[in-house]
């Protein structure tokens, strides 16, 4: 990989202010949406080493949100040596717009 893909990787984690203006997701909402990333991320969020899912829990909300867009953009998981993010990219784009996004992370924000 390039040093400017990566230089551009790193900087797409940021939220932008747009992004980080809409926090406010529907827990109930999401916790129905979270039913598809238990199998990899558990019931409590906390991930599983074995399929190297990461603990989602104490997570900044603008990270989850970003990641989420760049799984469902193709920004992760295009390439081939993105293992996990081919893994991670079918699942994240069950989400279809940033409010289911917003939803799963309220959800989330709950098992903290």
């Amino acid at each position: 990989m390039s040093r400017l893909v990566c230089v551009a990787l790193f900087l797409a984690v940021f939220a932008s202010p747009a992004a980080m203006a809409n926090d406010h997701g529907d827990a109930e909402r999401g916790q129905v949406l979270y039913q598809t990333c238990i199998a990899c991320h558990q019931a409590d969020g906390r991930g599983n080493e074995a399929l190297n899912a990461p603990n989602l829990l104490g997570l900044q909300d603008w990270y989850i949100l970003r990641q989420l867009q760049n799984f469902s953009s193709g920004v992760r998981g295009s390439t081939r040596d993105d293992v996990y993010g081919q893994q991670m990219r079918p699942m994240a784009m069950q989400l279809q717009n940033d409010q289911d996004r917003w939803d799963v992370i309220a959800y989330l924000n709950t098992l903290k």
